[in-house]
């Protein structure tokens, strides 16, 4: 169960370090990292899907979401836990107040693409309402196969 200190927020890279961010992912994803760049793109770009999840202003973990081709429907390209910190509900805690905050925004449907050895993560998704609804091979390269989860957030779609 996670800390009661802990709050879920919109990213602000005003108030934020994206460092933090960036270090995240860097240590979870070594050379295969999405590079500062993306995170500042995606900090002015889409705004309201960009979430932290913080202990004070320590940030624990992220969660960046991005436009799909459907209206009203995300893709969550990326969440990420601080190693440490795995395990806690920081992630849990992160993707449910993101998706409550999408909600509310107007968002009908959250898409994501897992490695399906990833039964950490899935568990994650599934315990939150995604379903699997297709395997994808080959979807992040050559061998890099992927299981496409959905999400329905409300009824409105």
């Amino acid at each position: 169960m996670p800390n009661s200190s802990l709050k879920t927020e919109r990213f602000n890279f005003q108030r934020h370090a994206i460092a933090q961010v960036v270090s995240i992912e860097k240590q979870l994803y070594d050379n295969l990292a999405y590079p500062e760049l993306l995170f500042y793109q995606a900090a002015h770009q889409w705004p309201s899907s960009q979430f932290i999840c913080r202990d004070n202003n320590d940030i624990l973990a992220y969660a960046m979401y991005a436009p799909a081709e459907k209206a009203n429907t995300l893709w969550l390209m990326s969440a990420a836990v601080k190693p440490g910190c795995q395990g806690r509900g920081v992630g849990t805690k992160l993707l449910s107040d993101s998706l409550r905050s999408l909600d509310e925004q107007g968002v009908t449907c959250v898409l994501l693409s897992v490695a399906p050895s990833n039964a950490a993560a899935i568990s994650v998704y599934e315990k939150l309402g995604f379903e699997v609804v297709r395997k994808a091979e080959h979807y992040l390269g050559v061998g890099e196969h992927r299981l496409i989860m959905q999400r329905k957030i409300t009824d409105k779609d």
